[in-house]
């Protein structure tokens, strides 16, 4: 008998799943995700959510964001001390996309950790050759307990002077913040827009334009760290990102982000603050998690 996905839909049920994947890293872009659901905090990204095998005793949890202004996003976790058989993780994969997608071939993006990628992508193939992937490989980089309760008892970081912080316009400058994400495509600013208008994020100003800024993704990632040129060496990226950790915490998050592999810079920098924390295995190797964008070709 093959492998079979639950849904999770009563509200109990769904607050039973997002207090497990608090427990595990391996699927913290979850916790997040379910809140918006069960709050109706961000309709512009429904959200769908499966576990197998059953609730009490998971293996695995599935996720499907049916975004309205970009494509869909579903992302994968793991159980921390679980173990998968490869033809049941594929017969779950294949079952997972048939209940969100139906027939339809939708170009669509794939959140997870890298072993469940390679097995995303095997699935993929054995059902069509017809399609063509770009792989983001990046580090996770969360907080302990320690390290939120060290966050909340420090304070912001003073500015220079002509410096101040504020909150970004959303009607008025997403289209500013949207333009300076290089990995920004087809109805990103009317979704920058929406995380601008719904979720938290952090500004620092100068003569009253933002010239630093950092939000929050409605899975909860923190999302485009930018200082302008002419701003930078400051300390401003530090200072938006320390603001942007207070505010995600008073609302009972727990602040997490990821860095491009090949981002050297941001890489060293997050690794040597002591606010963060790496996702890494035993030995201390750091794990890597994908976001891997679809396409029909």
């Amino acid at each position: 008998m093959k492998a079979t996905l639950i849904e999770i839909t009563t509200r109990e049920n769904l607050r039973r799943a997002q207090a497990q994947c608090s427990r595990h890293i391996s699927a913290i872009y979850f916790p997040f995700s379910i809140h918006t659901q069960l709050e109706e905090s961000f309709p512009e990204s429904p959200v769908r959510v499966f576990v197998y095998p059953n609730i009490s005793h998971p293996k695995m949890f599935f996720m499907f964001k049916n975004n309205e202004y970009i494509k869909p996003t579903l992302a994968l976790a793991q159980v921390s001390g679980t173990s998968m058989n490869r033809l049941e993780l594929i017969d779950l994969l294949h079952e997972f996309r048939t209940r969100v997608f139906g027939a339809k071939r939708q170009p669509h993006l794939v959140i997870a950790e890298e072993h469940l990628i390679k097995m995303y992508g095997v699935a993929m193939r054995m059902s069509s050759t017809d399609w063509t992937n770009n792989d983001l490989r990046l580090s996770l980089f969360y907080m302990t307990e320690t390290q939120k309760n060290l966050a909340l008892t420090t304070p912001l970081p003073n500015v220079p002077k002509g410096y101040y912080y504020d909150e970004i316009e959303p009607t008025e400058e997403a289209e500013i913040v949207n333009n300076t994400w290089k990995h920004a495509g087809s109805g990103d600013l009317e979704q920058t827009m929406a995380k601008l208008l719904r979720l938290p994020s952090s500004c620092i100003r100068f003569n009253g334009k933002p010239v630093a800024f950092e939000m929050i993704d409605p899975a909860g990632f923190f999302n485009n760290q930018y200082v302008f040129e002419d701003h930078r060496r400051k300390g401003l990226g530090n200072a938006v990102e320390m603001d942007l950790i207070h505010k995600t915490l008073s609302l009972g998050f727990s602040p997490f982000k990821t860095v491009a592999k090949d981002n050297k810079i941001v890489l060293d920098a997050s690794v040597a603050n002591k606010l963060w924390t790496m996702w890494s295995d035993e030995d201390g190797n750091a794990k890597t998690v994908v976001f891997q964008t679809w396409h029909c070709v």
